[in-house]
């Protein structure tokens, strides 16, 4: 809203919230262009139909970008529900050159990576926050065993800094701050103590960041902390973890 009003793109405190007072102080109504596209089929059939579709709290079908360590990319959609599982071997065909699933991050960017001990969760809002990641914007991006989850936490935590519009403390010098741990670590030069700073520093963004960015900054350094420590502490002890550098970044071709 604030760059439709030619400021700089930044959040607001709320309330106000924009329903009430949004655009030049008038009522708004501000939804993802998806949620919109919705509201056509539910005129047409009905409520009764749309909520037939989905699980009991999350309703509808979901639209995600499927990319990564997987043998057909592109966007699908798919009713809530549906496992990832579903998702990465009959939709997206597995992962390519007979190499092994190692991870999926959900959400974008600022989303969760979750090992091959959740492919057979269902893909709703809550269960995918209760396994550490989040539905965000759709993102699916599929890694192989090649892939380092430290160099995949680095990778995302650089877009996020990137993308910080600056204007809380929080979010613009704790993603600075973590980014440079990161990169610390997975160059092999990083210590225990760092370790232990770079999960308060998540922590502390997580919870005091103004908005949503912020907000879920961490989720890529506290899923693979939560699932893949042990990379981590390879790096820690000096040894390079099972996986070369570019792979973050070739994940998300």
């Amino acid at each position: 809203m604030a760059s439709v009003e030619g400021e700089r793109g930044q959040p607001s405190p709320r309330p106000p919230y924009p329903a009430e007072s949004g655009l030049w102080g008038y009522p708004t109504l501000i939804n993802n262009v998806e949620t919109l596209a919705n509201v056509p089929a539910i005129l047409r059939r009905g409520g009764e139909w749309f909520a037939g579709i989905g699980t009991e709290k999350s309703k509808g079908t979901k639209v995600f970008a499927l990319a990564g360590r997987i043998q057909n990319t592109g966007l699908i959609e798919v009713a809530m529900g549906v496992t990832l599982r579903e998702i990465v071997e009959a939709i997206g065909g597995g992962v390519p050159d007979g190499r092994k699933f190692k991870a999926v991050q959900t959400g974008g960017p600022s989303g969760g990576c979750l090992p091959e001990q959740f492919l057979d969760l269902p893909v709703d809002y809550d269960t995918l926050r209760e396994a550490g990641s989040i539905m965000g914007s759709g993102g699916m991006i599929v890694m192989d065993e090649t892939s380092s989850m430290v160099d995949v936490a680095r990778y995302f935590m650089e877009f996020c800094m990137s993308e910080s519009c600056g204007k809380c403390i929080p979010c613009r010098v704790g993603t600075y701050e973590m980014h440079g741990l990161l990169d610390k670590i997975a160059k092999g030069h990083g210590t225990q103590d760092d370790l232990a700073l770079l999960e308060e520093l998540c922590e502390v963004v997580q919870m005091t960041s103004l908005c949503g960015l912020g907000q879920t900054a961490p989720n890529p350094v506290l899923s693979t902390l939560r699932y893949f420590r042990r990379e981590y502490e390879e790096k820690l002890a000096g040894n390079d973890a099972p996986a070369h550098g570019h792979a973050a970044k070739e994940a998300t071709a």
